[in-house]
């Protein structure tokens, strides 16, 4: 039995009592997951929101009606689940000790059953197949575009990757797939025979769909959760298409190109693969035409700076590096060295902001980008709190 399922069950099962969607994938997986809750929202479907890994505190991860769940309610969630650990070990003493995102995965579900939750939509942590969140049976399975990343666990190449996502798929339900890259289709295809889901392609929404996250790329993330709303209807839940329309319109999510305003303006966003950067590099040019961009760039020590930075590179543009908050950094100095001659090294991302706007012309943008930690880093620098509400409460209404 998996330790998670165990847990659920020493807890009541409260997964059981909504009708759990899974969201596994490289890219877009917070943003399908939002779209998903906010369209829910609009539609006047109670649904809870999980999401990792968080920006500033561990309370945005647990959403009700894309509101954090408050301290005291928080506090409460993970004691409760911190008590089942005692009747675990006496139960099933050969699973061994729980995880942080175990515990917290059950704190997440207990609290969405408490709050009457219809839907909870659970974005999955680290591939999928052995992941926490996939002690849930899932109505619906969500998979997103699939890169290389955390190859050395999950394994390398893309079908490889794709085959440990694909292992949130269930027999005889919907398995809703973005469009992939060959390697990872044929995977997917093949799982999807295998545990005999019923999959469907679905292509981005059209240029011009209005969507409250920023970015070419959000079509296909929108799209996804467009379905995945609709998809709800097998297990008598209803959205209308006007109100998911509203939903995706209203969906808003801190560190996916986020502009935070300023003078010049600054963009956190938290792209950290090969493929995420690229889709900043043409949002970046989408919105900011003829700007030059001042990138502040940190990451983690498993990952390629110079790969990474590789779509941002410019003829005006300008690298500043810093450090990625947290054990797993890269060191300044070797993000700098990795981005080119010349490129400055700063201790933290605050002094890199500094800099960034001080040599920042009219006209120009400053970005933060690399880490989900870096940007949650610069929102701290920047005196912004956590984003207790992710849509408005009146959105679709």
């Amino acid at each position: 039995m998996p330790r998670t399922r165990a847990l659920l069950d020493l807890a009541g099962a409260p997964d059981r009592d909504m009708a759990c969607v899974l969201v596994a994938g490289t890219k877009g997986k917070g943003s399908t997951a939002t779209f998903l809750a906010s369209a829910l929202d609009a539609a006047g479907i109670r649904a809870g929101l999980y999401t990792s890994p968080h920006l500033q505190g561990w309370r945005e991860r647990i959403r009700v009606r894309g509101v954090a769940i408050r301290p005291d309610a928080f506090g409460r969630a993970v004691d409760n689940a911190l008590r089942l650990m005692p009747r675990l070990r006496r139960a099933h003493p050969d699973l061994g000790e729980p995880t942080a995102f175990e515990l917290l995965t059950v704190a997440a579900l207990a609290h969405f059953a408490r709050s009457r939750c219809a839907v909870a939509v659970l974005e999955v942590g680290l591939g999928g197949r052995f992941d926490a969140t996939n002690a849930v049976d899932p109505a619906i399975s969500v998979i997103t575009s699939i890169g290389l990343d955390h190859e050395e666990i999950l394994g390398p190449g893309l079908g490889r990757i794709a085959r440990e996502k694909a292992g949130v798929l269930r027999t005889d339900r919907a398995a809703l797939v973005a469009r992939q890259l060959p390697a990872a289709a044929t995977a997917i295809r093949f799982e999807c025979r295998r545990s005999q889901a019923r999959c469907v392609i679905v292509g981005p929404l059209p240029r011009g769909a209005r969507l409250g996250l920023a970015g070419d790329h959000q079509r296909q993330n929108a799209a996804l959760a467009a379905a995945a709303a609709v998809a709800l209807s097998e297990v008598g839940i209803q959205a209308r298409a006007r109100a998911i329309a509203r939903g995706l319109a209203a969906a808003s999510l801190p560190g996916r190109f986020e502009d935070v305003g300023g003078i010049p303006p600054v963009v956190l966003d938290g792209a950290h693969t090969a493929e995420a950067t690229a889709a900043l590099a043409r949002t970046l040019r989408q919105r900011f035409p003829r700007a030059r961009a001042h990138l502040i760039f940190g990451c983690t020590a498993d990952r390629d700076p110079a790969a990474l930075a590789r779509p941002l590179r410019g003829a005006r543009h300008s690298f500043y590096a810093t450090a990625a908050p947290g054990p797993r950094a890269m060191p300044p100095e070797a993000v700098a060295t990795a981005l080119g001659p010349g490129t400055p090294a700063f201790v933290d991302v605050a002094a890199a902001i500094v800099a960034a706007r001080r040599a920042a012309g009219p006209g120009d943008v400053v970005c933060v980008t690399g880490s989900l930690a870096l940007v949650g880093a610069a929102r701290d620098a920047l005196g912004l709190p956590i984003a207790e509400r992710l849509w408005s409460a009146s959105a679709g209404r």
